[in-house]
């Protein structure tokens, strides 16, 4: 989609964001679309804003299966950390438990089982990047984080996107910082970790 297609589609709100609909390939859906533009006080379309539209209607089946596998990181991660009042058997793990309990068999469960919401285009980034809004199958509500056009993590839905800028798997180091339980002595090499929710 070229520049001067996005701007005849997008329809600006008094917030200065974009707002359009569009068939999504990768998913075989439309699904709403919102641009957040560099520029709040002018909101126009940009040719970078175009083409990072542009990366993400290319993402195809390989890209899907990224998000596979990050849907089913982070229900693991959500069983292993959160109290869902299952109980465990004695043949099982915490996280078996749950898997059984919310019939999940594998990635493709936690794929099938995900909402993809909205896609939000962020042209007020250094990088191009784009943050897929999904509710997922342990009722936790993610933003699947694709930058310059790659799939490259997911974090909570209202994270920072200039974490990711220097570190594609920001959010997946913390995660497994939070795993090992060695929290403070690794919150010094993660920088601002330690002040995050």
């Amino acid at each position: 989609m070229h520049q001067d297609e996005l701007a005849t589609l997008i329809r600006w709100c008094d917030e200065g964001c974009g707002h359009f609909e569009l068939s999504l390939p990768m998913v075989g859906q439309t699904v709403a679309f919102t641009a957040i533009p560099a520029d709040r006080g002018a909101p126009a379309v940009t040719e970078r804003m175009a083409q990072t539209l542009r990366e993400t209607l290319a993402l195809g089946h390989d890209d899907l299966l990224k998000i596979e596998a990050l849907l089913w990181e982070e229900c693991r991660f959500a069983f292993e950390t959160g109290d869902y009042g299952i109980d465990v058997r004695p043949e099982e793990t915490r996280v078996d438990a749950h898997l059984r309990a919310f019939e999940l068999a594998g990635p493709r469960d936690a794929l099938r089982k995900a909402q993809l919401l909205q896609v939000y285009i962020h042209d007020d980034s250094v990088s191009r990047f784009v943050c897929l809004e999904t509710d997922t199958v342990s009722g936790n509500r993610i933003c699947v984080i694709i930058k310059n056009g790659r799939i490259v993590d997911f974090d909570d839905s209202a994270t920072l996107l200039n974490w990711f800028e220097n570190e594609d798997r920001y959010a997946h180091k913390r995660r497994q910082v939070i795993l090992s339980g060695n929290f403070v002595a690794a919150s010094v090499e993660i920088g601002s970790f330690a002040t995050t929710p």
